[in-house]
């Protein structure tokens, strides 16, 4: 399935574990693949990447080698404040080579929504806005703080289910955007404590961060994060 209206998923996964702590390596390619074969109306591209020059080289690939209209990008690996990937003794790499080779890549493809399935990646808001500014892409959603890996592999899940089916031509119209992210996150429970920071638990309604950058001349990047909140009905904490 090719051509200008065929869709995408490029999946770039990051090692959990190591072979002592899970020996069978768990993926969230099985996930994803479960969603190809059910919808039947998208290909997935997947990568593992170990280190920076891996990361650049399988995002670089995957895209060169992708013939889709419609892209849509999940990275999926430890994070920890400015730090991306990374297992065990290997530190990974800065969050900001993370995101200049995002914003590369979108300007040579279409890409359109991205997935950071990362532990507090998402408390950058402004280094999201930056990454989409004056490019194609136009959503980023991440998470702030450390989250459950199960948990979060199902959110991430829904929402690329749901924004996948919005028609191209609505990318131009924030409210449709934030209708199709509020029918993701409606399945779940805004208490859930999907996070923890210290001995504290945070609840997924705390635990997001959604940018937009609706298609159209002299748009720019905003964060969406309260208008989803308030379109989900989801109360902030303590208020």
């Amino acid at each position: 399935m090719t051509g200008s209206s065929a869709a995408a998923l490029l999946v770039l996964e990051g090692p959990w574990w190591t072979p002592e702590q899970k020996p069978k390596r768990p993926s969230v390619l099985p996930f994803f693949e479960g969603m190809e074969n059910y919808r039947g109306d998208f290909n997935i591209y997947y990568s593992n990447f170990y280190e920076k020059n891996g990361f650049i080289r399988a995002l670089r690939d995957d895209l060169t080698h992708t013939r889709e209209g419609r892209l849509f990008l999940y990275v999926a690996a430890h994070g920890y404040q400015r730090m991306f990937g990374g297992l065990a003794s290997k530190r990974g790499m800065q969050l900001s080579t993370l995101l200049r080779e995002l914003k590369n890549a979108a300007n040579y493809s279409n890409i359109e929504g991205v997935v950071l399935g990362s532990c507090t990646i998402g408390s950058n808001v402004e280094e999201f806005m930056n990454t989409i500014k004056s490019s194609k892409i136009v959503w980023m959603f991440g998470y702030t703080c450390e989250i459950d890996w199960m948990t979060s592999t199902l959110i991430d899940l829904s929402v690329f289910e749901q924004m996948m089916g919005l028609e191209k031509g609505l990318l131009r119209n924030r409210q449709q955007i934030l209708d199709r992210f509020a029918r993701a996150l409606r399945r779940f429970d805004q208490d859930y404590p999907i996070c923890s920071e210290g001995a504290s638990p945070v609840r997924l309604a705390d635990a997001i961060t959604l940018v937009i950058q609706p298609r159209g001349r002299g748009r720019r990047p905003e964060d969406a994060t309260s208008m989803l909140q308030e379109r989900l009905g989801w109360s902030r904490e303590g208020g």
